[in-house]
């Protein structure tokens, strides 16, 4: 599936991004050109940036996944310094190579919400008029699309769990009202998944429609563009590839990456960039007096059980279980280690409880130097959302308490019992306060992107990707795009 950069694309879709939107997207047209065109059905092309390998232990092992941010298979954004966070600059790990930021990530399959699926439909009704069957309809497209995302991606129930997260689940069942439970996860065997096996698995079950799709490697600049159509793109290295009149140009390069290619190919829309959104979580650490958890090189019955059977220590992926509260305010996970030192720091034995807003009021913006990207992630510029944080942190107090979870536990290290003024805790959340590595928004439906996911004013270009959520999922983001890629295709496929 491989394939040369041609000069130029002179038939079938160009979809920029090789991660888990674009994927996806090829996925589904490759099929559906098959079936209706068989051979004389158009390519797909994916263009994804080469990507030097990583070692194969971190990329496939879910335990060692928090040792690949930072290294070749991550793109190294930073924001800016942040007076909110006490002047810090938090790293914002984006993967680079095929399979996209699923490479790096924690492998958590969130199921998108009742309210995930009416905040989609409302932004894709857009300015349709507002007629509630339109919007119903629309909802219940999306739900369709969700079901087939499972279908392709197939999300595994977690083959083991440490006991600091069962821990956890037995306290806070007895008598809760609110869903906590173990996340599914992203893969397959005990092992991770990404959007490029997705493309494996089609060679295998339809490998007439897996040859429509060309996935090439190269660096994207920008595209060329005349009146309001794609007619080229232009690569990191000077060179251009034309594009034909009947070809379409889908970018799927990411809350950042697509806001960047439409900036550099000169679009002037100043919502490009704008309206960016991310959860930001306060990991409370507590001590224990069970074992420290590592990801250190596993004894050898160990890792003979997980090449077997994909379970035990090494099918753990840190973020085990978690859930939300019954109103939907804040998101937790729960991990078997402190989170702020682990992998370097295993001496202890550590439970962390993150707690997030499911829905941050605040919004940042992406701007550009001649040779940088400049995100200012803008946490807590609506100072909603730090009250809101402040209060998660006294429920998850509250939470320990009450389910007698502080039993098992030791102490609590950060905050810190001793911090119990709002001011002392509203320090702490400034110092400690991490991104969930969701950020998202910067090409927003109703606003860079209409509703049938064209960019404004241009006749062949569209956004399919983290950047075109209006509003901020309510948990983990991954399902969501993965179903609005299958509603993008189904569209696609439809015009």
């Amino acid at each position: 599936m491989e394939a040369e950069r041609p000069d130029q694309f002179s038939h079938g879709t160009v979809i920029l991004g090789g991660g888990l939107c674009g994927l996806i997207l090829a996925h589904e047209l490759a099929i559906s050109l098959q079936s209706r065109l068989g051979s004389d059905a158009p390519c797909v092309w994916v263009v994804e940036a080469p990507c030097d390998d990583v070692p194969q232990r971190d990329e496939q092992r879910p335990i060692r996944w928090l040792r690949l941010l930072g290294g070749k298979a991550d793109y190294q954004y930073q924001t800016q310094p942040s007076a909110e966070l006490a002047g810090r600059s938090l790293p914002w790990p984006r993967g680079k190579g095929l399979g996209g930021s699923g490479r790096i990530n924690s492998m958590i399959w969130f199921p998108p919400t009742d309210a995930d699926f009416q905040s989609l439909a409302d932004s894709l009704v857009g300015e349709q008029p507002q007629n509630a069957d339109v919007i119903v309809d629309t909802e219940r497209q999306l739900r369709v699309a969700f079901e087939r995302a499972r279908e392709i991606v197939r999300p595994e129930r977690a083959r083991w769990i440490s006991p600091t997260s069962r821990a956890f689940l037995d306290s806070v069942s007895n008598g809760s009202d609110q869903d906590f439970h173990v996340y599914d996860r992203l893969n397959r065997n005990g092992r991770r998944w990404t959007a490029a096996s997705a493309i494996s698995d089609l060679q295998r079950t339809d490998p007439e429609a897996s040859k429509l799709i060309r996935i090439v490697r190269s660096n994207v600049l920008s595209v060329r563009i005349e009146g309001d159509t794609v007619t080229g793109i232009g690569w990191a290295d000077g060179a251009t590839s034309s594009i034909a009149s009947s070809v379409e140009v889908i970018s799927a390069l990411g809350a950042i990456g697509s806001p960047t290619l439409l900036h550099r190919s000169g679009i002037d829309d100043s919502n490009i960039g704008g309206n960016l959104h991310d959860h930001l979580i306060m990991p409370m650490v507590h001590s224990h007096d069970g074992g420290a958890f590592s990801d250190a090189d596993p004894e050898m019955a160990a890792l003979a059980k997980w090449q077997h059977t994909g379970g035990g220590p090494i099918a753990c992926n840190i973020a085990e279980c978690g859930g939300l509260d019954a109103e939907q305010r804040w998101q937790l996970h729960v991990t078997p280690t402190d989170y702020l030192r682990f992998p370097k720091d295993t001496r202890r034995g550590a439970m962390t409880i993150g707690v997030n807003v499911t829905r941050p009021l605040s919004r940042g913006r992406i701007r550009w130097s001649d040779d940088e990207t400049i995100i200012d992630a803008g946490y807590w510029n609506d100072d909603r959302d730090r009250v809101e944080l402040l209060e998660g942190v006294r429920w998850v107090r509250d939470l320990v308490k009450q389910s007698m979870l502080d039993q098992w536990l030791r102490s609590e290290m950060i905050p810190g019992a001793k911090r119990q003024t709002d001011d002392a805790i509203c320090a702490a959340m400034a110092r400690y306060s991490q991104t969930l590595y969701h950020p998202a928004g910067t090409c927003a439906l109703g606003s860079v992107v209409d509703s049938d996911f064209s960019v404004r004013g241009m006749s062949n270009l569209r956004v399919v990707d983290a950047s075109v959520l209006a509003e901020p999922t309510i948990g983990n983001p991954t399902a969501t795009l993965a179903a609005l890629a299958c509603f993008a295709a189904k569209q696609f496929i439809h015009r």
